[in-house]
């Protein structure tokens, strides 16, 4: 009866764990990816961007543009501060959003 009891508790706990394990790899795949940098690049099917890193490296993204892909904050011009929500898929990065980030005042 006893080891009844405690083989059922730990089937009880395991299959907890296994569903905890399964939520937490769904959340890190539903999560939405940001880039946020300088626009190089507005072409009508893609958009370049340069992030500035550490030691004067840069990181260069290409994110693909489509007729669902949404534009705020303004127009795109040529080295504005955007940030881009996209989704990876096999075919490459594809912009959801773009967001245009107002430029700096500069300080007098």
């Amino acid at each position: 009866m006893r080891i009844q009891f405690l083989g059922s508790l730990l089937l009880m706990v395991l299959s907890f764990a296994l569903g905890a394990r399964c939520v937490a790899a769904q959340d890190e795949q539903d999560k939405d990816n940001y880039f946020t940098g300088t626009l190089l690049e507005n072409a009508p099917d893609h958009l370049k961007v340069a992030k500035a890193l550490l030691q004067g490296k840069s990181e260069e993204r290409i994110f693909k543009v489509n007729a669902q892909t949404k534009v705020e904050g303004g127009r795109l011009r040529l080295r504005a501060r955007i940030t881009v929500r996209y989704i990876t898929s096999e075919d490459g990065d594809t912009a959801i959003l773009v967001i245009v980030r107002p430029a700096a005042k500069k300080q007098k």
